[in-house]
């Protein structure tokens, strides 16, 4: 089965959707639809309309469709990007659907974000980026010449252009009748964590770097492949050539076990919801909810 159409139609199953809904919400014809589903792009009209038709749909499902795409190229051996040109929307009906921002490839269950209008730089910030640049050209002028020169290092300069510069630049402020201070941040570690703290606001605690992925062993005869679910996914498990499992896993089920002699592939549409471990190394999960991951274990042995 066509790995992208599996995508969609477990998507839309995950919404409760029929084939008829999902038509009177993209104005795309059934029959194309499922044959987007089944794989079957010899029923579409051309190229550009099955471009089309995967976008549309993708974002009717809340999908990130730049991932659909570039899988389906993949799997019709073409390069991303070697297609021609190709519209945002292309439908059946007369009425073109309301583009909708990308959003991750499955949104997070429950959560519901509220968002803010954008800001433009206040008085402080716009202050910050002035002197900023006034002490990089001091940097420069200041310690620079002088060693052309052969007047010292520059040292004395720096100190001085940089008091100044910033003098100028707060009494002119200042002069203006604006009120407002510039908040001084400093950076202090703690326990392997940064405590960030300014003068208007209290530290807040910022989280720790995201440890790299544990390696696998440089001789592995065979591949023992691991997978615990951790949250809804669609996976496909592909084992020495052959797919072992396809479909929709769930939290709660049993840990998933195969061996490989040569090569073990996994191919989801959320990493965030399986837990991989090979050959007893825990691997973690794979990437973030939504992510597509397509990762391959090969065995250094002959079995």
């Amino acid at each position: 089965m066509d790995e992208v159409g599996s995508l969609l139609r477990e998507a839309r199953e995950a919404k409760g959707l029929t084939l008829a809904e999902a038509h009177e919400g993209t104005k795309i014809n059934t029959r194309f639809l499922e044959a987007l589903e089944n794989g079957q792009y010899d029923l579409l009209p051309t190229k550009v309309h099955i471009k089309g038709y995967l976008r549309n749909y993708a974002r009717f499902l809340d999908l990130d469709p730049e991932p659909l795409l570039t899988r389906h190229e993949l799997n019709q051996g073409a390069r991303p990007g070697d297609t021609a040109a190709f519209p945002d929307e292309i439908i059946d009906g007369d009425q073109p659907i309301t583009p909708v921002e990308d959003q991750p490839f499955f949104d997070p269950v429950n959560v519901d974000l509220s968002r803010g209008g954008k800001r433009g730089l206040g008085s402080s910030q716009r202050w910050i980026i002035i002197i900023a640049l006034v002490i990089s050209l001091a940097l420069i002028g200041n310690r620079f010449i002088p060693l052309i020169t052969g007047n010292g290092d520059g040292s004395e300069a720096i100190t001085k252009g940089i008091q100044e510069a910033v003098g100028n630049l707060t009494n002119g402020e200042n002069s203006e009748g604006t009120e407002e201070t510039t908040p001084v941040a400093t950076v202090v570690p703690l326990s392997g964590d940064v405590i960030t703290s300014t003068s208007r606001n209290d530290p807040v605690r910022l989280p720790t770097m995201t440890p790299t992925r544990p390696s696998l062993p440089a001789t592995m005869e065979s591949i023992l492949l691991r997978l615990d679910i951790t949250e809804r996914t669609w996976m496909q498990v592909t084992i020495d050539g052959e797919v072992v499992f396809e479909g929709l896993a769930r939290r709660g089920d049993e840990p998933y076990q195969w061996e490989a002699l040569e090569q073990a592939r996994l191919l989801s549409g959320n990493a965030a919801g399986i837990f991989v471990t090979v050959n007893d190394v825990e691997l973690g999960k794979l990437g973030g909810r939504g992510d597509v991951v397509d990762e391959t274990w090969t065995s250094t042995g002959e079995g």
